[in-house]
């Protein structure tokens, strides 16, 4: 083992994985703002056929190299916190297990009952693929260790390493730097808010993906869903990357004045008074003005999804608000009609058609819900069903430019409408005032067959219970006959 000193609060170790856990001052642990184990079967099969690999490699060979770890040594809990590498040590907590059968000394890793199926896949996984390792292989897996003693200078490190090192999730790098601008007055209060803020995020993290598995939640609400609702904005209409989310989220958030815990307001549908919101340690929220005092639930917080944000706690709070409206939207359970009513178009129709259409639909639909709630939801998605479609049956092929084109190229931008809209009946008229493409569902001359166009025409003649080989023609009219007799 050599061992550098880099400055007094930071320490730089070359450890093998035993000793890693065997020559630590406290137990290694995970603190509450970690997230939990997500390795996917593809990276878990990739280390087991490196490990396989250098094991069949000619003696004597270089010891096996597997990165950063870094870690937060908190004297005053007796803990030393994994900060980044807490994937790579569980993969290996596993193998160890299965080797060994007990943990290395000194783990006090834990999880949640998500992380821990996650984990039980895995085990099987290496007990099908890897059932013979060395007995000396954790001798020769080595990491670079970085020691911090201050939890800011350890996200410093962790945001610093990997914006020039390994790519991350713009996501990941960040809840690293908004969680190191949360302060407070004292060391006791700021960390609670830290671990609070860090809880609110792991929810988001745990997720499932509301469009194609590809991506974690999170990454999909920032870069499906926010990004484009507060950046498309009248004609400006471009797909955005990392470094966009990067200089959205963190570069042009806001610092607050005095106490961080409390973020300023600004005028919403769920905000007319406020004007500035407090954060306590119980999760609750306090709304200046009266001191009227909100619900933990996040979906209730008095956030407009185009506000500024603010950094630290404010960026945690606008990030669970929106995250709990997208789940409203598809998954949570709800007593709305309207939301039942809402998800019967997106699952019969919006299925049936492209992916790159319904990432619109559903990016249009948390605008609509932030602004006016669930009133005359059902009707908003019909009309934008309505539109959508006729994109679909004009193109065999629908692209990702489809949404940049919807938005762009109208004579405006549907988001817009939305967001400064007062009524909901506004945005209903404008739908059905420049997208009507009578023209289209009047000539679609497609059969009702397997192709994507047939399918989806069939999917649109039995939500309207229509006959299957019937004419696409009358689809104005159907519309109009399901929500009349829904006031009926």
């Amino acid at each position: 083992m050599t061992e550098t000193a880099v400055a007094p609060l930071v320490k730089v170790d070359i450890q093998s994985y035993s000793s890693f856990f065997k020559d630590s001052s406290f137990p290694i642990a995970l603190d509450t703002y970690q997230r939990g184990f997500v390795w996917k079967d593809e990276k878990a099969s990739q280390l087991i056929d490196d490990l396989i690999e250098y094991q069949r490699s000619a003696d004597p060979k270089p010891a096996y190299y597997m990165g950063t770890i870094l870690v937060h040594r908190h004297a005053s809990k007796k803990k030393c916190f994994v900060i980044d590498g807490q994937q790579r040590l569980t993969a290996l907590c596993v193998l160890h297990h299965q080797l060994k059968h007990d943990l290395p000394s000194n783990c006090a890793l834990t999880y949640s009952p998500k992380s821990a199926k996650r984990i039980s896949e895995i085990n099987y996984l290496f007990k099908e693929n890897f059932p013979h390792p060395s007995e000396d292989i954790f001798e020769q897996i080595i990491f670079t260790v970085i020691y911090v003693e201050q939890i800011d200078l350890a996200f410093t490190f962790f945001d610093t390493q990997n914006n020039r090192g390994v790519p991350l999730y713009a996501t990941d790098l960040l809840k690293a730097y908004h969680l190191r601008v949360v302060s407070d007055e004292t060391i006791e209060r700021k960390e609670s808010l830290q671990k609070l803020c860090a809880k609110r995020w792991e929810g988001i993290q745990q997720d499932s993906p509301v469009m194609s598995h590809k991506d974690e939640f999170a990454q999909q609400l920032f870069a499906k869903f926010l990004w484009r609702a507060r950046y498309w904005t009248g004609r400006r209409v471009a797909y955005g990357g990392h470094d966009e989310l990067m200089e959205e989220f963190q570069q042009q958030t806001w610092l607050t004045e005095g106490d961080s815990a409390t973020i300023p307001l600004y005028r919403s549908r769920q905000n007319r008074l406020g004007t500035a919101l407090s954060l306590n340690r119980s999760g609750h929220s306090e709304l200046h003005s009266g001191r009227i005092s909100l619900s933990p639930n996040p979906e209730d917080l008095p956030f407009a999804i185009r506000q500024p944000i603010h950094k630290g706690i404010g960026f945690f709070l606008y990030a669970d608000k929106y995250a709990a409206l997208l789940r409203y939207l598809v998954t949570a359970p709800s007593d709305s009609s309207e939301i039942d009513n809402f998800r019967q178009v997106y699952n019969q129709l919006l299925m049936a058609n492209s992916l790159f259409l319904r990432e619109i639909f559903l990016l249009a639909s948390l605008i609509y819900l932030d602004q006016f709630g669930d009133q005359n939801l059902w009707e908003f998605a019909l009309w934008l069903e309505h539109a959508l479609g006729a994109i679909r049956l004009n193109k065999q092929q629908v692209r990702y430019e489809a949404a940049q084109i919807f938005f762009r190229d109208n004579s405006q931008n549907l988001l817009d409408v939305i967001a400064s809209g007062f009524r909901p009946e506004q945005v209903v008229e404008h739908l059905k005032r420049y997208h009507k493409h009578q023209d289209i569902y009047d000539g679609a001359n497609i059969e009702s067959d397997g192709s994507v166009q047939g399918s989806y025409k069939i999917a649109v003649l039995t939500y309207f219970d229509q006959p299957n080989n019937g004419p696409l023609k009358g689809k104005i009219q159907w519309i109009s006959r399901k929500i009349e007799g829904s006031k009926s």
